[in-house]
């Protein structure tokens, strides 16, 4: 695959349209400064998608369009198309031709076409993705990104082996991948945001759909009730009020009467505590005394002992005085004793000086005349010594070039012992990485066999999870159901209780001979009250009883006129009575009548009928006392399943009733009730007994309740087992083992390749060092053979020197005896000078010493006549001190018993007034216990008031009723508290209802699709954040394998053809940050030509810097080369040896990837296959001529032309 052809129009310095055919191998691209060269190089670059104004030498895009000449006017366009080659399939694409076009206007707008059909810039990039020829890979170098390439910043160079790694369209694919991840993250947080407010609506507007039926009934009870217990709790608390008054005045008068007691023993108790006053002041005064005495006493005592204490030291310090006196004396007899001896010696010493001096002049004449012979003598065996120092430098020369040869063996020799030893040391770490490495492996096997088993566990244990926790949900679930069930139950029990208290439901005058039973003595019912049935049946039952149901139940004819002289005595209007033994039971049952019945014949033809459910009579539930009643009221009654079916049974049967489920009933009088269910609690047939059955069953429901609190509990202790937590950590931790273990594995496999190499670089430089010790060796012989010669040469010289120096050692020997003779005598004199002086300076040192010692002993003297002094003053002053002390004490005890004394007294006194405090308080108690009773009272007198203005204030509030004191006879028997609970009980209904919404179901239904519609949203979010995290991991996996495997071919081919372009023994590495993202760690490049050390890379020269990054650029492409490369001037800094280099590898790697190069040097030009000159014949244009070159044959008839 090759560049084959690119056309320009427009652009740039291109005005004219331009083709340029490029051939495979290499093709060179060469003119002057300022012809437009690098504007082809800018043409392929922008064809292939370049968005960089700065890379394309511009400030912005338009101006890549020709802007014009003097002559020329500026075009509105600009186009490149350039033509590929796809005959190895490289490109993903079917063509083996592949045309690619952009152009450009000066509007802005901008056009890609592939193979002349419109595409975006996305679909070219994604073209050349991981290629290496994309427009930022490495198929187009400048010579500024050599160094881009070799700075610091290690951007750029990443991106060249990202390209070559092929992991751009997996970095390309993570970055979406993490970018979408972050979209669901953040559609995830949205949506649960949103279905968390819409659940709180849900079960907001259900809540509300509940509450609506219950309201406007509650609200009724709750007026008549509040309104009725506000005047009779208006009129007890006015009662109350005037029985507090009596209470108030009688507790106010006994207060009084305390009050006089109290003041009494006030009096007694002032004149006592005056007299403790008197007596505790006395008292003080004398603890005063004896207080001042004790420090007195305290203060004598510390006195006389530090007095001793001070007597004790002088009496040390006068005896060590007395022996340094002592000592002193005998250290001045010595000193006295050296003067003398001194002074002798002196004499002695002069006496020796002047002896000396005479020999010393002697001897001075005989030196000088030896002193000349021995001159004539040195000077001549200098003349021949001189001679000999020549040679000997010639010598020497010759020595240390034969030395340096020998160190240089040496040298080499010790660097091939290190060497042998280093490639030893190499072979034994190789052995121990190899070793590590399968300890490694295995312990990765144990790893993942633990990772398994823990991912099993996990498995197992979220499986257990899952099920407790949908046993948990089962579980809690009930226990709403059967609290909502409780809680309904409850309140059925409280509103049927209150219903059947208040005889809701019952016709007024039934309602008040039930209120009011003075009329009967025996307990009154209804008809409603004494029998029961199913549910299902109760609103039959309730429409075929509706004419009995507020019947009272009156066993006697004298009972009957009494209620209905009630009634008309008050004026209460009629009731309903049903007058008990009036029917047989034996020969009124229902089944007698209904044989003795005419229609006989009938009942069996409407039992047989389909929609026939049963006669009403069998679905009572009744005492056997009540059962011929009802049989006589529902005697000809049916019950069908459905109003049709009741109206055709009554064509068929007319006398008959029937009865639905529902209520609506068809009665054989022609008289037909229908329409709209009634609501289950305004049914008045079984209400008692359905308040009996409620209340029987609310135990059940409650120990159903509580059994499953407690399944919960031990579900929520069995599922708090579950530590799901310790496992993932495990896992992970393990995983991270794993981890870490293939980085390790990765790092010594990568250290063993590195050990190899090292062994075959030290084996090629030792077989080198042999070659150069053999040469030296060789020198080594023809330079020793010189050094002999000389050496001759010298033995002849030294022979000559020894009889010269034996006459002159003669004459040296005679004449350094005498002058040594002589030098001893003027030691000998100097000597004697000095123990002269020294004995002089000793002998006033002595007298010196003397004096001080005198002195020492005069003042150690004075000192001793001071300490007695001070002695006999502090014996004196102790004597005086203990005497006061005796005085002081004697004085203390006689103070302290007056103090015991009074102290008695006190007590006494304070003895008798107790008492008198204690009656004060008890009289205080008791007059804070009435006064407290009074203030009580007052606060309920208050509280009355209060009480009385809330209840005015409430009721005008809340019903716009002024009540007014009315008078009850029965305060005392009505039952404030029932009455106040069924109100607080109605309020707190009405209070949990809260506001009514009506339109709550529909609001609801409508939130509920909402709700399903986003919890599926949610769910469809999870599973897409799943599938791309693990996407993710997958890539980077993928990316970072690719990455590692390629760095490492690259790192191997860099190094060796480094050396190729540069010395043998010259060093270059890339090396890869550790311990960090592979795909995100910096690529150092070390470069160390041989005799130099530089610390950083960008301290090379530009030549060099030039040839490193071309060994880069040419290890990459041994890796993954790319189809065309162009280098632009990149050989500029490049002198004629390393051009020569540069040049032999690009033929090299010439077949395999197509060059084309802008140059100036005329060696890389030589190198070009074909070649384009780029010049400018009219200003401002640039303008193409071609040529290819082609190897001479070997014929030499051939000629040139």
């Amino acid at each position: 695959m090759f560049l084959s052809k690119l056309d320009l129009f427009g652009f740039k310095s291109f005005a004219n349209k331009t083709g340029i055919n490029f051939n495979r191998g290499i093709t060179g691209i060469v003119g002057p400064n300022g012809c437009g060269k690098t504007n082809i190089v800018d043409a392929i670059r922008w064809v292939l998608g370049e968005q960089k104004t700065t890379t394309l030498r511009s400030d912005k895009m338009e101006n890549v369009i020709f802007n014009g000449t003097r002559e020329r006017k500026p075009m509105g366009m600009s186009e490149v198309t350039l033509t590929l080659e796809n005959d190895l399939g490289i490109l993903p694409t079917e063509y083996s031709e592949v045309t690619i076009t952009r152009r450009i206007f000066r509007s802005g707008e901008s056009e890609y076409l592939l193979n002349k059909n419109i595409c975006r810039l996305k679909d070219i990039t994604n073209l050349f993705m991981d290629t290496g020829m994309g427009s930022n890979a490495y198929s187009v170098i400048e010579l500024k990104m050599v160094e881009t390439i070799l700075s610091s910043r290690t951007e750029e160079r990443r991106k060249l082996f990202e390209e070559a790694a092929g992991v751009n369209k997996y970095k390309l694919r993570r970055r979406l991948s993490l970018k979408k991840l972050d979209d669901v993250k953040a559609d995830l947080t949205r949506v649960n945001d949103i279905v968390s407010e819409v659940e709180k609506t849900v079960r907001s507007l259900e809540r509300q759909a509940k509450r609506a039926d219950q309201y406007n009934q509650i609200q009724l009870v709750l007026r008549d009730k509040e309104i009725d217990l506000a005047e009779r709790e208006y009129a007890l608390f006015h009662q109350k009020k005037n029985t507090l008054k009596g209470e108030i005045s009688e507790l106010t008068n006994k207060k009084n009467e305390i009050d006089f007691e109290i003041r009494k023993i006030e009096n007694e108790l002032i004149i006592y505590r005056t007299q403790i006053n008197s007596i505790e002041s006395e008292l003080n005064d004398k603890r005063s005394e004896i207080s001042e005495n004790t420090n007195l006493l305290h203060q004598l005592q510390k006195e006389i002992s530090v007095s001793e204490e001070r007597l004790s030291s002088l009496l040390s310090n006068h005896n060590r005085l007395e022996a340094e006196i002592e000592e002193l004396k005998k250290q001045f007899e010595n000193t006295t004793n050296k003067i003398s001896c001194g002074e002798n010696e002196l004499v002695q010493l002069n006496e020796k000086l002047q002896a000396i001096s005479l020999l010393y002049t002697d001897n001075e004449k005989i030196i000088s005349e030896l002193r000349e012979d021995l001159e004539g003598k040195r000077i001549f065996i200098k003349q021949i010594n001189d001679k000999k120092f020549n040679l000997l430098k010639t010598i020497a020369e010759k020595e240390n070039i034969i030395s340096s040869y020998n160190v240089e063996l040496a040298n080499y020799t010790l660097v091939n012992d290190k060497l042998n030893k280093k490639i030893q040391d190499t072979t034994n770490i190789i052995a121990k990485t190899v070793g590590f490495i399968e300890e490694l492996n295995n312990e990765k096997y144990d790893s993942e066999k633990k990772l398994n088993d823990t991912g099993l566990q996990i498995t197992l244990r979220e499986k257990e999870k899952s099920e407790l926790e949908t046993i948990l949900n089962k579980h809690k679930e009930k226990e709403i159901e059967e609290r909502a069930l409780l809680s309904s139950l409850r309140e059925k029990i409280e509103f049927l209780q209150t219903v059947i208290s208040n005889l809701e439901g019952i016709s007024k005058g039934s309602k008040i001979l039930l209120e009011n039973n003075d009329w009967s003595k025996k307990e009154i019912n209804i008809f409603a009250y004494v029998g029961n049935t199913q549910e299902k049946y109760r609103f039959a039952l309730e429409a075929a009883l509706k004419s009995v149901l507020n019947n009272l139940l009156v066993e006697s004819i004298t009972e009957l006129q009494n209620a209905i002289a009630y009634l008309k005595n008050n004026d209460l209007g009629k009731a309903s009575f049903y007058l008990l033994n009036t029917v047989d039971n034996k020969k009124n049952s229902f089944f007698d009548k209904l044989l003795n019945f005419s229609s006989r014949r009938n009942f069996k033809k409407i039992e047989k009928e389909k929609p026939f459910l049963g006669w009403a009579v069998k679905f009572v539930e009744t005492e056997k006392t009540w059962s011929p009643y009802f049989e006589q009221v529902l005697s000809r009654i049916g019950i069908v399943s459905d109003f049709q079916s009741a109206i055709e049974l009554n064509k068929k049967f007319p006398g008959f009733s029937f009865v639905t489920l529902e209520g609506d009933i068809m009665q054989s009088n022609g008289i037909i009730e229908a329409g709209s269910l009634p609501k289950q609690d305004e049914t008045l047939f079984g209400r008692k007994q359905l308040l009996e059955n409620l209340i029987k069953d609310f135990p059940q429901h409650e120990a159903t309740l509580e059994k499953l609190k407690s399944e919960i509990k031990h579900t929520e202790h069995k599922l708090a087992s579950i530590d799901l937590k310790n496992l993932t950590d495990q896992e992970k931790l393990i995983a991270s083992d794993i981890s870490n273990i293939d980085k390790q594995i990765s790092q010594l496999e990568f250290e063993r390749k590195k050990a190899d190499e090292e062994i075959i670089l030290s084996q090629k430089e030792i077989h080198e060092n042999v070659e150069k010790t053999s040469l030296i060796e060789n020198q080594l012989i023809e330079h020793n053979k010189i050094l002999d010669n000389f050496i001759a040469q010298r033995e002849d010289i030294d022979n000559d020197i020894s009889n010269k120096e034996s006459e002159f050692h003669s004459s040296e020997i005679e004449f350094n005896r005498i002058n040594e003779e002589q030098n001893l005598r003027r030691v000998d004199q100097e000597r004697i000078k000095g123990s002269i002086n020294n004995t002089k300076d000793l002998i006033a040192r002595y007298k010196s010493d003397c004096f001080v010692i005198n002195n020492s002993i005069e003042k150690r003297s004075n000192e001793l006549t001071s300490n007695e002094v001070e002695t006999n003053s502090l014996n004196e002053s102790i004597s005086k001190k203990s005497f006061t002390l005796e005085e002081i004490d004697s004085s203390r005890r006689i103070l302290i018993d007056e103090e015991t004394q009074i102290d008695e007294k006190l007590k006494a006194i304070k003895k008798e007034a107790a008492q008198f405090e204690t009656q004060l308080n008890e009289l205080r108690s008791n007059r804070q216990d009435v006064s407290d009773n009074i203030h009580s009272l007052d606060i309920k007198d208050n509280e009355f008031n209060y009480k009385i203005e809330n209840i005015l204030q409430h009721i005008n509030e809340n019903y716009s009723i002024d009540l007014s004191l009315k008078q009850y006879d029965d305060l005392d028997n009505f039952n404030f508290e029932t009455t106040s609970k069924e109100v607080h009980s109605l309020k707190e209904r009405l209070k949990n209802i809260g506001p009514v919404n009506l339109l709550a179901y529909s609001e609801y239904d409508e939130e509920k699709t909402r709700l399903d519609f986003l919890h599926k949203q949610r769910d469809d979010l999870i599973e897409s954040e799943r599938d791309l995290i693990k996407t993710i991991n997958e890539i980077n996996e993928t990316a970072q394998r690719l990455f590692l495997e390629t760095f490492e071919q690259i790192r191997q081919n860099f190094i060796t053809i480094f050396q190729t372009l540069f010395n043998p023994g010259d060093e270059a590495d890339l090396i890869l940050e550790e311990n960090v993202d592979p795909l995100e760690a910096k690529i150092e490049i070390t470069a160390k030509p041989k005799g130099k050390r530089p610390t950083s890379i960008e301290l090379l020269s530009g030549g060099e810097k030039t040839l490193t990054a071309t060994a880069l650029l040419f290890a990459i492409y041994l890796v993954k080369p790319s189809p065309f490369c162009i280098l632009d001037e990149v050989d500029a800094p490049l002198d004629d040896a390393n051009i020569d280099r540069f040049t032999k590898l690009l033929k090299e790697f010439s077949n395999r990837t197509q060059f084309i190069i802008v140059t100036h040097n005329k060696r890389t030009m030589e190198s070009a296959e074909t070649m384009y000159g780029v010049t400018m014949q009219e200003e401002g244009i640039s303008k193409l001529v071609g040529v290819r070159f082609e190897e001479i044959p070997d014929d030499p008839e051939v000629g040139i032309n």
